[in-house]
């Protein structure tokens, strides 16, 4: 592998580990315009229509998942979350680091590559879609003859993998 290519793959991995959780796009989106409460981003990631296109089931973001992810993005440096004394209970605000800020802005021609590539994502959501259709195929086997003679049940449990694979 050149020297390139490790930087590239070491990148995309970085990317995807950083922003690849199912909430966060939402979440930076929400406060790309300047902080937010954490009910106001709960009420604004509901408002979108997350994953219309992959999957037949709507994205429902709960409080406790939300609290949780921006726990995880504020520990991760991804966000900021302040909180103003001046009020009782105090008012708490979030929003992004000044380096998200400008990866969003970055992220901006790549989200115009997928507008010009439609085949694309229609083919890899269609995939998707059939993916996630499949339900996990169980076979139980019952094992009589083993060498003990014990009559043991074994039982051998095949759900699909990644991307909707058995094996």
């Amino acid at each position: 592998m050149t020297e390139r290519d490790d930087r590239v793959l070491r990148g995309l991995y970085d990317l995807k580990n950083l922003f690849g959780d199912k909430w966060v796009p939402a979440i930076l989106v929400a406060l790309r315009d300047g902080p937010l409460r954490r009910v106001e981003i709960l009420s604004t990631v509901n408002s979108y229509s997350i994953d219309e296109n992959w999957t037949d089931k709507h994205a429902v973001l709960h409080d406790s998942i939300l609290a949780r992810t921006l726990k995880k993005m504020r520990e991760q440096g991804i966000i900021v979350r302040e909180s103003c004394d001046k009020s009782f209970p105090p008012e708490v605000v979030y929003s992004l680091t000044p380096a998200v800020a400008e990866v969003v802005t970055l992220a901006e021609p790549l989200i115009e590559w997928t507008r010009a590539h439609p085949e694309l994502l229609s083919q890899a959501q269609a995939h998707s879609r059939r993916s996630g259709a499949e339900t996990a195929i169980v076979d139980d086997v019952v094992d009589l003859g083993s060498p003990a003679g014990d009559g043991r049940f074994q039982s051998s449990v095949r759900r699909p993998r990644a991307g909707g694979a058995v094996g």
